[in-house]
């Protein structure tokens, strides 16, 4: 088991939540909220809840490889003290289906997942799940949405683009922390970036900033047509794979750059998500971090580089889960519910 992570400057943490509760205009006074109890930056959650005065705050955790259930409540218990809000967070080792028939606003997290048909089938008539992230991040694996659809129990998720947030402009800045890492200096360093969507978008804005060379490609265009693919290759100092949609393999593979390109070539390769030919490993290309996932996880969060995209990103969820919640009260109506939500907090719908 890992060294538990742990929130160190008290003093920040709170004054960032404070504000991201400000600036979203987060109230949860009279909302029982469910979401998890975790370690390093995601331990901001239930007391970002407990700030915005939620009615109830129940933190689901168990033992795992970020750190024992015990060391997190006891850090979480102290922050809580900290920020003048202790004991207005209850702490569970139980399944999340223990606290389903109280839990009115649930946070899409890991120690809740999967939130499946059984725990769908116990919430409340006035219950709401807030992704926590952008509907095109959505994994099936992680909700039945099919079962919220026959509770009626509205799911969305948050528009990271949103003024308030911004929360890619951190995934550009998290390609460079990686970079550096590798001791690529990035100015004037020629550095090609595979993946599509906003990944790929925010992470060449922020290395051409910084006076990258940067050739772009998204596995949405055929490689096959773009111009000097093939020597920018040959003379590039590193690569960054940032892809979440795509499953197939963007290095190597049937669909992805051809595997030969890179024999030899001792590039590094920055690695945030996507997929890739592992032999790639064995021809001189060296991934950082070196920890494995599957595609459609990330390598390492926006909270490798700071607190703030996971205060304003969790606070912001929390704010859609919330007005999920009071358009369900008000008008007992899946539908309503979600579009009183689109048009008072960064939700994100499903088209």
């Amino acid at each position: 088991m890992m060294i538990m992570q742990k929130i160190t400057n008290i003093r920040r943490t709170k004054r960032l939540i404070l504000e991201a509760i400000e600036k979203l205009d987060l109230d949860l006074s009279g909302i029982k909220v469910l979401t998890e109890a975790a370690s390093g930056s995601f331990a901001v959650t239930p007391l970002i809840a407990a700030l915005a005065n939620a009615q109830q705050v129940v933190a689901v955790g168990r033992d795992s490889r970020f750190g024992e259930f015990s060391k997190v409540k006891s850090h979480i218990e102290y922050l809580a003290r900290e920020f003048g809000v202790e004991g207005q967070i209850r702490f569970s080792e139980n399944i999340p289906q223990a606290h389903a028939a109280q839990a009115e606003l649930v946070t899409n997290l890991g120690f809740l997942r999967p939130i499946d048909r059984d725990f769908v089938s116990l919430l409340p008539d006035n219950a709401a799940i807030s992704l926590m992230w952008e509907t095109w991040e959505f994994r099936e694996d992680d909700i039945d949405l099919s079962a919220c659809a026959e509770r009626g129990v509205p799911v969305l998720g948050t528009c990271e683009t949103d003024p308030r947030l911004q929360i890619f402009k951190y995934v550009g800045l998290l390609a460079l922390k990686l970079l550096f890492e590798m001791n690529i200096e990035v100015f004037r360093s020629r550095i090609l970036v595979v993946g599509g969507g906003p990944f790929g978008k925010e992470i060449c804005g922020v290395l051409k900033d910084v006076g990258a060379i940067v050739l772009h490609w998204s596995p949405d265009i055929c490689w096959q047509d773009v111009l000097g693919f093939k020597e920018f290759v040959d003379s590039c100092d590193a690569l960054v794979l940032a892809e979440h949609h795509h499953k197939h393999k963007l290095l190597g593979g049937e669909f992805g750059l051809p595997l030969e390109w890179f024999r030899g070539q001792e590039v590094p390769l920055a690695h945030i998500c996507g997929d890739f030919d592992a032999e790639l490993l064995d021809h001189g290309v060296t991934k950082h971090p070196k920890k494995k996932v599957s595609p459609g996880y990330m390598t390492v969060t926006t909270d490798y580089v700071g607190l703030r995209p996971i205060v304003d990103l969790h606070t912001a969820g929390l704010k859609v889960g919330s007005e999920l919640v009071c358009g369900m009260r008000k008008f007992g109506d899946t539908d309503r519910a979600i579009k009183h939500a689109l048009e008072n907090s960064p939700a994100m719908d499903w088209e």
